[in-house]
């Protein structure tokens, strides 16, 4: 399944893997937001623009996305977290987000989103 018509939020600080996580997404069918890479950045994006799930990095630099995690769940958005780094302490308020150890093959990224896009009931 294609990720036609979804736009995706991608919240990564490391420039190359977000250009492959664009590259990845749009080869898919999926409008990229961002990338951003810091947490002010992802929150503006995210009060601009129409988005239907989000990939998160855990740490960005000194911050980390807690706050991003926190604005999507209140908005109803589903997100997953793709990170090389093991803060799982920061994971366990959000258990329905998929956790991706950077780096991951963008098939399994695809598919992971696309079941967050449409979850079986």
């Amino acid at each position: 399944m294609s990720l036609d018509g979804h736009n995706i939020l991608v919240v990564e600080d490391e420039f190359l893997i977000a250009l492959d996580l664009q590259d990845s997404l749009e080869d898919e069918g999926a409008a990229v937001i961002g990338p951003a890479d810091t947490v002010p950045g992802a929150l503006k994006l995210l009060s601009q623009e129409k988005i239907c799930a989000a990939i998160l990095d855990i740490n960005l630099g000194r911050e980390n996305s807690k706050d991003v995690a926190v604005k999507l769940t209140a908005a109803d958005i589903p997100f997953l977290y793709h990170s090389g780094q093991g803060a799982l302490e920061e994971l366990s308020e959000w258990p329905q987000a998929p956790v991706l150890t950077k780096p991951s093959s963008p098939d399994v990224l695809i598919t992971k989103l696309t079941e967050l896009l449409n979850p079986v009931r």
